[in-house]
């Protein structure tokens, strides 16, 4: 069982990859369920799963009144899938009234991401409606995490920032796995300064938290040492993404120092497939065991899951 704040916000990411191919309506069971197999405290869905396009938010609380805003990663197979196309050719302002945010700006990929969420309804479980009513609607002082793992993480910090901006009756405390940057570093320095005791954490041998920046991605062509290796064509998006960025003269960079966590390789020695260690590498599952949760937690989401010390089987989440 979670124990510690950042153990919890990754339990809470870790559930909303279940039920990937069903309707929200059994989403929101199949969730309640992982959240009492996991989790001390009573925790349940309190409104959600929504989903518009292939975004998914829920809000989860526990019986002493804590909520949890969690936003869903997106789901991918390949690297160059990753590292392609995900609007970071542009920046935009903030799509609200900020004002601890002075000249913020965002990629156009995460601002797709937040108009998703602003545009989903709840028609599942005891909250209904838009999701930011709902917030407006809990009692005063009420503490709110908001986390995601992977693009929900990014995604996460800039709802955060939303939040703190439009709500009153809230404390928010932000906390992300595996995220990518959401924006420049004028948003980076006021998430910092706005939200001194959020939570970045990331593993050492993950692609994914190493984008957007360039010394990030670039570290990307040599991650594995004595292991798998990126190919061609992982090699080829790398310099993509970086043609980008400096064609636009764009600049990102990451909130805060951030955890960092010191995973192991699945596979050791240049046969090994890199896309399938990128994965295995990222999971929320394995920052769950990073993060100190249980072995027979994690496998009540995923009974096939297995750390690296173990002969894996690679599965979905």
């Amino acid at each position: 069982m979670a124990t510690t704040p950042a153990q919890l916000a990754i339990t809470l990411s870790a559930i909303s990859y279940l039920g990937q191919f069903d309707p929200n309506s059994k989403r929101h069971g199949v969730m309640n369920q992982a959240l009492t197999a996991t989790l001390d405290g009573g925790w349940q869905v309190a409104w959600g799963p929504a989903t518009q396009g292939e975004d998914l938010v829920y809000v989860a609380a526990d019986s002493a009144g804590q909520y949890a805003v969690v936003v869903r990663g997106t789901l991918f197979t390949r690297i160059e899938d990753l590292i392609q196309d995900k609007g970071i050719g542009s920046q935009v302002a903030l799509p609200f009234t900020a004002p601890d945010f002075p000249d913020a700006a965002i990629s156009a990929g995460a601002l797709e991401v937040w108009k998703n969420i602003v545009a989903m309804e709840s028609s599942v479980g005891p909250g209904s409606g838009a999701l930011l009513p709902f917030l407006q609607a809990l009692p005063q002082g009420t503490s709110l995490v908001v986390t995601g793992h992977s693009l929900g993480g990014q995604v996460a910090t800039v709802l955060a920032a939303w939040f703190q901006s439009v709500l009153t009756n809230v404390t928010v405390q932000p906390l992300t796995f595996a995220a990518p940057t959401a924006g420049n570093p004028a948003f980076a320095t006021a998430f910092t300064q706005v939200f001194p005791d959020a939570g970045r954490y990331f593993n050492a041998l993950d692609v994914v938290p190493r984008a957007w920046t360039v010394d990030g991605l670039t570290s990307i062509k040599s991650l594995y040492p004595g292991g798998p290796q990126c190919g061609l064509l992982c090699r080829s998006a790398v310099d993509r993404a970086l043609d980008t960025l400096e064609q636009n003269g764009l600049t990102y960079q990451q909130p805060g120092a951030g955890t960092q966590l010191t995973g192991q390789l699945y596979s050791v020695g240049l046969l090994g497939a890199f896309e399938a260690e990128v994965d295995d590498q990222h999971r929320a599952l394995y920052y769950m065991d990073l993060l100190g949760i249980p072995l027979a937690t994690i496998q009540q989401l995923d009974t096939k899951w297995a750390p690296p010390s173990s002969a894996a089987v690679r599965a979905a989440g």
